[in-house]
């Protein structure tokens, strides 16, 4: 990643842990959307009992190497492309030992999103430029 990424430390609790003793591969989800909800909530500056403006609609992930029970992991979160209504999102997990290695990286798409009225809307230049601006985005 070569922009400027939001960054999500997380501790790898043993219930994320599957039998083979390494992370569960749904608990990637669940990493990812908490360093999505992070990142959105302190770029918007939204308290977090507000609600984001924006909906996510679809993510994927392909598992590099594990991560286990005790380990910190960062998540590493950019937006990676804007479209009218939607943007897509980049989340790189990565194990903050010395080795720095890549354990997963995700993707997630977002739909703007007015709840009272339960409809899409175009994405705000303000949110462009809010991203752009922290990310170092030209």
């Amino acid at each position: 990643m070569t922009q400027h990424a939001f960054e999500t430390a997380i501790e790898v609790r043993y219930r994320d842990t599957d039998s083979m003793g390494h992370v569960s591969s749904p608990i990637y989800y669940d990493y990812m959307q908490s360093a999505y909800l992070e990142y959105m909530h302190e770029l918007l500056e939204l308290s977090k009992d507000q609600k984001l403006p924006h909906i996510m609609v679809k993510t994927s992930c392909d598992y590099t190497s594990q991560a286990h029970y005790g380990d910190t992991i960062v998540v590493l979160s950019t937006v990676s492309k804007f479209g009218g209504k939607s943007f897509e999102m980049d989340h790189e997990v990565r194990h903050t030992t010395s080795d720095g290695r890549v354990v997963a990286k995700l993707k997630s798409v977002h739909v703007m999103f007015d709840y009272e009225g339960q409809s899409t809307y175009a994405i705000p230049e303000e949110f462009k430029t809010r991203v752009s601006n922290f990310q170092g985005m030209s």
